[in-house]
């Protein structure tokens, strides 16, 4: 096999990581590729990038659904047995996106990673309650010491502590990267998966030291060639931790305030009270970044809740879905942790905290019941 076939995508790079990385349009007319037709015609192998996809939800189905359309990436996903895997076995994995239009890919789907061999660069999709039990699985997927570079890992998770549960179980064979995603996705039946937004869809990855890998650059460009917008946010920023922690605040907050109410978000900016509840979480979570060493967040709040009025009204957080469905959640990774974060620098978080000790009941009520089927959700 060739070492890093993937390096072709840096000769059309940037210079500077902080730049976005604009996307080509894939298309948005409607196109449909049947599970059962004749593969499109390969790369040459210099030019394929080896992707595994861990989790095709609504983030997972989105971006390596995207990837997969483009002559430059060969996708794989790893999913748990059940209806969503069985119909993209069977009919292909379908996007319906307002931006992108709705298409069927033809992809392969797996059940565990050692099917897969080591592949270029691994995006972990699931929820973070799982990734402790899924780290230690993904070995396999990882490039040998005497292959060169480490295969990255990118985490596109809503909190801030999976890389360093990735580094813990994957070693130095893996360069585990920070991650984020900016999506409005799910699964809308089984084998489709609906994009309602935002508009500034994105992805952002990075070195969390701020180093320049090779590997950045050009999954950077394949994304690109996807019609996904990346950036890497530069050091000057912040960095990626930087960019995580802004996004942790507002999806913590957006969670909270939803799972609570079990509103949308224009039901929640509707109501004066529910509006400043919101606003307070969103003040508390840019202290405890902030006593994290997180800078330049003096505007972030105004910013976010501006933010929210440009939002889909139907929109909800994954983790207030779950909530209401009365599955497992994020919010331990989410709600928890920013009371554990705030509690770690001695700040005050009294709406965070109390909206985390309203909902501890019922998670635990869900756990208990996943648990006793032996199963947990999507």
């Amino acid at each position: 096999r060739a070492n890093l076939t993937w390096r072709f995508a840096l000769t059309t790079g940037r210079s500077r990581l902080s730049d976005s990385v604009t996307p080509r349009r894939a298309g948005s007319r409607r196109r449909h590729l049947s599970a059962s037709s004749s593969p499109p015609t390969p790369t040459p192998p210099e030019h394929i990038m080896r992707i595994a996809v861990v989790g095709a939800g609504g983030v997972g189905g989105f971006f390596g659904g995207m990837l997969a359309r483009t002559a430059g990436a060969q996708v794989t996903f790893i999913a748990r047995a059940g209806a969503h895997h069985s119909a993209i076995v069977k009919n292909g994995l379908r996007i319906v996106s307002a931006e992108h239009g709705d298409f069927t890919q033809s992809v392969r789907v797996v059940e565990d990673a050692s099917s897969v061999g080591a592949v270029d660069a691994v995006l972990v999709c699931v929820k973070e309650y799982s990734l402790a039990a899924v780290a230690p699985t993904l070995t396999p997927l990882l490039h040998g010491e005497a292959d060169g570079e480490p295969t990255a890992v990118v985490p596109l998770l809503n909190g801030m502590g999976a890389p360093e549960v990735l580094e813990a179980a994957l070693g130095a064979r893996a360069r585990v990267l920070g991650g984020l995603c900016k999506v409005f996705a799910w699964i809308e039946r089984p084998g489709v998966i609906a994009h309602k937004g935002p508009s500034d869809t994105a992805v952002l990855f990075g070195e969390r030291s701020g180093g320049e890998p090779p590997c950045v650059r050009a999954l950077a460009e394949l994304f690109a060639s996807a019609g996904v917008v990346c950036k890497v946010p530069a050091r000057e920023e912040g960095g990626i931790t930087s960019a995580m922690w802004r996004k942790f605040i507002g999806i913590a907050a957006f969670s909270a305030v939803g799972a609570a109410t079990r509103a949308t978000l224009g039901e929640v900016l509707a109501e004066a009270r529910t509006r400043q509840l919101y606003a307070a979480l969103l003040a508390e979570g840019v202290a405890v970044a902030t006593a994290h060493g997180v800078g330049g967040l003096d505007e972030y709040a105004a910013a976010q809740a501006s933010r929210a009025e440009s939002l889909p009204k139907a929109s909800t957080a994954s983790l207030a879905r779950d909530v209401l469905a009365g599955r497992p959640s994020e919010l331990e990774a989410q709600v928890g942790a920013m009371v554990r974060y705030a509690e770690g620098k001695g700040v005050a978080a009294p709406a965070f905290a109390a909206l985390y000790a309203a909902l501890l009941p019922q998670e635990r009520a869900a756990a208990r019941t996943a648990a006793a089927v032996g199963a947990r959700a999507p």
